[in-house]
């Protein structure tokens, strides 16, 4: 075999090897948890874009010094657990926070109402896929919400400026645990 034979099929040989350690690498995802966790960033990123334009508006009537989404809450995200809490608290913004935000929105601010509602359906749609994917995500123990509850009745009527407020820092939360699935996941199907 001539020289440039070889030059050519070792050419070959390393572009079909550098095309299955593409493929072995990359995540297959072959069902509905999967699939979930790997598009979610794309959602997150229009949670942020509807975040940036409701966040003055909460953030300049939230006068309390104390934080509804303090470090316990990140811990729990931190933990086996962590699908729960996630669960916990997308159910509390969606049963308590969101609906008072709607329907406790002053008349001059009523174009910040289509942000929120779009929040308020990606969050419908993450906690469903969430608790769908129990199994996938390996929770082991459930999330104690009742502190969250009570910081936030405590806060009264400024509870909904907290807990809006925040948002970013939940997205941030919710983002680093479905991260941490993600990387899981381009592991193991190395």
């Amino acid at each position: 075999m001539s020289t440039r034979c070889l030059s050519v099929l070792l050419l070959l040989l390393l572009a079909a090897q550098s095309l299955l350690r593409k493929v072995r690498c990359s995540p297959t995802c072959n069902n509905h948890c999967c699939r979930f966790v790997e598009t979610f960033p794309g959602r997150l990123r229009r949670l942020r874009e509807d975040y940036v334009q409701i966040r003055d508006f909460y953030e300049a009537n939230d006068d309390l010094d104390t934080a509804l989404l303090d470090q316990t809450v990140e811990d729990s995200f931190r933990t086996p657990f962590a699908c729960h809490a996630m669960n916990s608290i997308l159910d509390f913004y969606l049963r308590t926070v969101l609906p008072a935000a709607i329907t406790g929105m002053p008349e001059d601010t009523k174009e910040l109402k289509p942000f929120v509602e779009s929040i308020q359906l990606i969050f419908d749609e993450l906690n469903r896929s969430v608790a769908k994917c129990r199994k996938y995500f390996g929770c082991q123990k459930q999330f104690d919400i009742i502190k969250l509850n009570t910081s936030y009745s405590q806060m009264e009527n400024n509870g909904v400026y907290k807990a809006m407020g925040e948002l970013d820092v939940l997205f941030n939360y919710i983002e680093t645990y479905l991260a941490s699935k993600r990387h899981r996941n381009h592991a193991v199907s190395l």
